[in-house]
């Protein structure tokens, strides 16, 4: 999934890129997901990406993560506490209905945290980290209020 945002700042290599919430929401085709999911807009996000396009502070740049990072990702949380869930019910299903159901609930749950451990493990990886993939237009920062009169004069 590709991703707009604007570079905050770069420390050694290393930008802060700020992406989702606010104006970008407006233009995500799954900005409806998000609010009816949440109840609200998702705040803006800063994320450490590393600056293998020489970007420089303001600058409108996209990010993603692989597809085939977010396949697997995908496949770990969503089928990882199916798989458990069915389990846990074939094991537990020659006890009785009653046992089936709960060791369906117990084979959710185990998978559930199951994805939840492979998750956080995989975040700590560094080839499954948002990239920089292109930048999008230069310098968008506000004009401070110093410069403000020289930049409109220079538009």
């Amino acid at each position: 999934m590709v991703q707009r945002g604007i570079v905050k700042s770069i420390e050694g290599g290393i930008a802060s890129v700020e992406v989702g919430g606010g104006d970008g929401c407006s233009a995500c085709n799954a900005r409806e997901s998000c609010v009816s999911i949440t109840g609200k807009r998702p705040e803006p996000k800063l994320i450490k990406v590393e600056n293998v396009l020489n970007a420089a502070v303001g600058d409108a740049v996209e990010v993603e993560l692989p597809v085939k990072v977010t396949m697997r990702i995908i496949t770990v949380t969503f089928l990882l506490p199916v798989a458990l869930l069915i389990a846990g019910y074939w094991i537990m299903m020659p006890g009785g209905s009653t046992q089936a159901a709960v060791g369906a609930a117990g084979g959710l749950v185990a998978g559930m945290a199951a994805a939840l451990a492979a998750n956080r493990s995989m975040s700590r990886r560094k080839d499954y980290s948002m990239r920089m993939t292109d930048i999008v237009a230069g310098s968008c920062a506000a004009p401070s209020k110093s410069n403000e009169g020289f930049n409109s004069a220079n538009s």
